[in-house]
């Protein structure tokens, strides 16, 4: 396929999949009533699987999309002869499982298996943990996070378990949350550092703790040389690369630019109700999500000298899947509520037609799609 074609199926893939998530409704307490299926429940759980299917199979499918593709398939096979990889643990292990279930260097269904795991679990997240799937799975396909997992198959992994964490560090469930995370760090090492950024972002800040923050912000920025090289200690694979000279992926940063500013309307607009109507869980969702999205915002600017800081930033803005639903549906004036739905969509296809144009270039690499079902070629490793 070339370019323009590729976008038109990558934009097939986001109407009829959001079309079908439009479809289902909230989820059910109880699949059976008097031992027969909801028919509510059933329809749900058929469209969801149809929107798994579709979604995992054209990512399980590609070949050579991504900008680390190729990369991930030579470090496979470095991982199953037994040679020097940087790689963790549990990509390793799961390599060496595949390759070795199969009797070959498979990686095409080590790709399917990456694939198969992270769509699951943020479909999982999205569908019991948003106020609405219809909006989250919205946001997740025109903020291009779905398109994303094409790239940098261990960090996607561990980023839809962060997501899926989150419910745990609302209900103050602090083992399940640090097992979660700690089972991602097999994947991504980065994955620790939610551990305390979540647990801090769940509490009412302070003034004083808002001010420290920033002098520590304007501190690192002050010593981002000496930042660095901590950085680099952590992450050696990254010395002498093209990711130390082109950091800051913009349009991420005026997304989340737009989304805290949306919170700080938001929280202006609620001011005389966070007390009143809203709820417990909403306060403490609010809460977790708009101190998570202020943090991205804070890395992208005091941080933005770090190699790949975006994918730090990420861990904490995928709560927009969350909190931009739970915003819409708490605001009362419904004239108003549906204004801002419709402003909302209108700036996430924006977004997405900005997102696909820019798909070919390096560092995304998404465009033209291919898939190896049409070709013979295929990466050989000695």
């Amino acid at each position: 396929m070339d370019r323009a074609l590729s976008i038109i199926f990558y934009l097939a893939i986001a109407i009829i999949t959001c079309v079908m998530a439009a479809k289902t409704g909230a989820p059910c307490a109880y699949s059976f009533v008097n031992g027969q299926r909801i028919r509510q429940s059933a329809q749900d759980r058929l469209l969801l699987c149809g929107i798994f299917v579709i979604l995992s199979a054209c990512s399980a499918l590609r070949f050579g999309i991504g900008n680390d593709y190729g990369q991930y398939a030579q470090t496979a096979h470095e991982a199953y002869v037994g040679g020097y990889v940087v790689t963790e643990a549990g990509f390793n292990i799961l390599v060496r499982l595949v390759y070795g279930l199969v009797g070959f260097e498979c990686y095409e269904l080590m790709f399917a298996v990456f694939a198969f795991a992270t769509i699951y679990i943020f479909l999982k997240s999205l569908y019991q943990q948003s106020v609405s799937f219809e909006q989250s799975f919205f946001l997740f396909m025109t903020l291009g996070f779905y398109f994303q997992t094409y790239n940098t198959v261990r960090y996607y992994l561990a980023l839809a378990i962060a997501l899926y964490s989150m419910r745990y560090v609302l209900e103050r469930d602090w083992l399940k949350f640090i097992f979660l995370i700690v089972f991602a760090a097999f994947f991504h090492k980065s994955a620790l550092l939610v551990i305390p950024v979540y647990w801090a972002a769940s509490f009412e800040w302070k003034r004083v703790y808002i001010i420290a923050g920033v002098i520590f912000g304007a501190a690192c920025f002050v010593g981002r040389d000496l930042v660095m090289k901590l950085a680099l200690a952590l992450y050696p694979s990254y010395k002498n690369t093209e990711f130390l000279g082109n950091s800051i992926n913009m349009v991420s940063v005026i997304r989340i630019s737009v989304v805290v500013a949306f919170y700080c309307w938001f929280m202006w607009y609620s001011r005389d109700r966070l007390n009143g109507r809203f709820s417990e869980r909403a306060k403490r969702e609010l809460c977790l999500y708009g101190h998570l999205n202020i943090l991205a915002f804070a890395v992208c600017t005091f941080f933005s000298f770090l190699p790949v800081v975006t994918r730090i930033a990420y861990y904490f803005s995928v709560s927009q899947l969350f909190m931009i639903p739970l915003m819409i549906s708490l605001i009362d004036d419904g004239a108003l509520r549906r204004k801002i739905k419709l402003a909302v969509a209108g700036i996430c296809i924006v977004f997405f037609m900005v997102f696909l144009l820019q798909a070919h270039r390096s560092g995304i690499k998404l465009l033209p799609y291919r898939s190896w079902l049409f070709t013979a070629e295929r990466y050989i490793f000695k």
